[in-house]
């Protein structure tokens, strides 16, 4: 009967203990939290128009996107416009967070689900606040692991935390909050189709230059420079990557143009002319092991109108692009050529 009696007082501390556990880590609860179910940031899901300034702060990193009257910028990069798509995504993802289930009350245990107090160097949670333009706090939380959906239902989850607030939850919804604050630029810099190109002249540092050109579009580029004896064109296309440099250029990273004093002699320069009267010049200096570029246009006739926005856009700014780009740009003529095969 002893024996029986201490079973049972054994078996009820286990139950005890596990729902101890359970509620600790924000396990099943008998009674339903009354924000289940409830937007996470309800003042935001009204007011989305008048958002003004979101600000993401992890570990040491943060990124400031704010509102000016021709769209979102990144504060960090210098006011360059941010990438509008990715900036509405993480407001309508914001908006859109509602409670699920409530999770751990304990500060030791918030490193589990990286809702930890955000702003510290080993800190892995992302602190959001979202303001609006007269600095009227709109919604801020700390976001930390993603829950994905493994049977691809499209019902992901987000951890998170109130600033201020103990209580962790499991919240509906996903945001995409990777990357420092390049990554939120908006990347496109410019487009110039390489079945416009009429003619392109790479200038090299030490004052070599190659030179591809065409009489018509449609035709095929030829190589100005004298082929050297013994060499040949590596392929029949060698010349068309070069001449598609300009093609959907992008921005790795964007800096003022006071970075440095951008040097007028000893640079690579490569310059591009289309059919229709554009010219767009692209000069390269390294600085910090970084290739720099800038760029400028000019056009006449229908190009007018062209160069003046690539001008707009281009002016007062230096510029890192892909390794890829950078190295078109910088096109020899040993890098065009190969060893003729010997018959």
């Amino acid at each position: 009967m002893r024996q029986s009696g201490l079973l049972g007082l054994l078996a009820a501390t286990a139950v005890a203990v596990a729902l101890a556990v359970l509620s600790t880590l924000g396990g099943p609860s008998t009674a339903r939290n009354p924000l289940v179910g409830m937007l996470v940031l309800p003042d935001l899901s009204s007011q989305l128009q008048t958002v003004d300034r979101v600000t993401m702060v992890h570990g040491t990193r943060k990124v400031t996107l704010k509102r000016d009257t021709d769209g979102w910028q990144v504060e960090e990069k210098n006011d360059w416009p941010a990438e509008p798509q990715r900036v509405r995504r993480l407001l309508l993802g914001l908006a859109e967070l509602r409670y699920i289930e409530p999770k751990t009350r304990e500060p030791r245990l918030y490193s589990r689900l990286d809702v930890e107090d955000a702003g510290k160097p080993i800190s892995k949670s992302t602190l959001i606040t979202v303001a609006d333009d007269k600095g009227k706090l709109l919604g801020d939380i700390i976001a930390g692991k993603s829950k994905y959906d493994e049977l691809g239902g499209g019902n992901d989850g987000l951890y998170l935390r109130k600033p201020g607030d103990v209580q962790s939850w499991l919240a509906s919804g996903s945001l995409d909050l990777s990357g420092d604050a390049t990554a939120w630029l908006d990347k496109s810099l410019l487009d110039v189709p390489a079945a416009s190109v009429k003619e392109a002249e790479f200038i090299a540092a030490d004052g070599r230059n190659v030179t591809i050109l065409r009489g018509a579009a449609g035709e095929k580029f030829h190589l100005v420079n004298p082929v050297p004896k013994g060499k040949k064109l590596k392929d029949a296309d060698a010349l068309d990557e070069p001449a598609g440099a300009l093609v959907s250029l992008e921005l790795a990273d964007v800096e003022p143009a006071a970075l440095f004093a951008f040097p007028e002699k000893g640079i690579s320069r490569a310059r591009f002319t289309t059919f229709d009267g554009l010219t767009v010049t692209v000069d390269i200096a390294q600085q910090s092991k970084t290739n720099w570029v800038r760029i400028s246009a000019s056009g006449t006739g229908a190009a007018t109108a062209h160069a003046e926005a690539i001008n707009t856009k281009t002016k007062g700014w230096l510029f890192a692009l892909s390794d890829y780009k950078t190295g078109l740009l910088k096109t020899t003529l040993s890098g065009l050529i190969e060893p003729a095969k010997s018959s």
